[in-house]
């Protein structure tokens, strides 16, 4: 059950929307806009959310990434990815990510031992889960703001 739990966390089954669908049908070009008094664009959300995801994903093949020195290194300076290219490949680097987590969480998800504080599996999986989720909501709320929601799949929630 708990398996399952986390599972349909990663990609957002019921709560939100998918984590991974919020940047579909994005082009780079939008990717890169910041409205006025917003903090951040959808590529430095996408950026920053791979950063974090890819950390966790690394403590759980037994990695030890290097913890940043101020917040700062997470997030990209530019809110533009420099390409195209660069946005399909954060895209993808994201999904690959979200497909990693759910081949974790089919796994014994009470495992310890897993970074610095020897945490379970399921900890750092809902480290992603949560995180992911959060920023979701902030690129759904970015993408209001620049007339680019919903993507072509739909709506909100499932």
């Amino acid at each position: 059950m708990a398996n399952e739990f986390l599972q349909k966390g990663i990609r957002g089954t019921s709560a939100h929307t998918d984590a991974a669908v919020v940047f579909e049908g994005l082009d780079w070009q939008q990717a890169g806009e910041k409205p006025e008094k917003c903090p951040h664009s959808v590529w430095q959300l996408l950026w920053h959310m791979n950063y974090w995801q890819d950390f966790m994903l690394a403590y759980l093949k037994g990695e030890a990434p290097r913890n940043p020195e101020h917040a700062a290194e997470t997030w990209p300076e530019d809110p533009r990815p420099a390409s195209e290219q660069d946005w399909v490949q954060e895209v993808e680097r994201f999904s690959a990510g979200l497909q990693q987590a759910e081949q974790e969480s089919a796994k014994d998800f009470s495992e310890e031992g897993f970074g610095k504080k020897r945490r379970t599996r399921a900890d750092l999986l809902m480290v992603i889960i949560n995180h992911n989720s959060y920023h979701a909501g902030q690129v759904v709320f970015v993408r209001r703001m620049i007339g680019a929601w919903p993507p072509p799949s739909g709506g909100d929630t499932w």
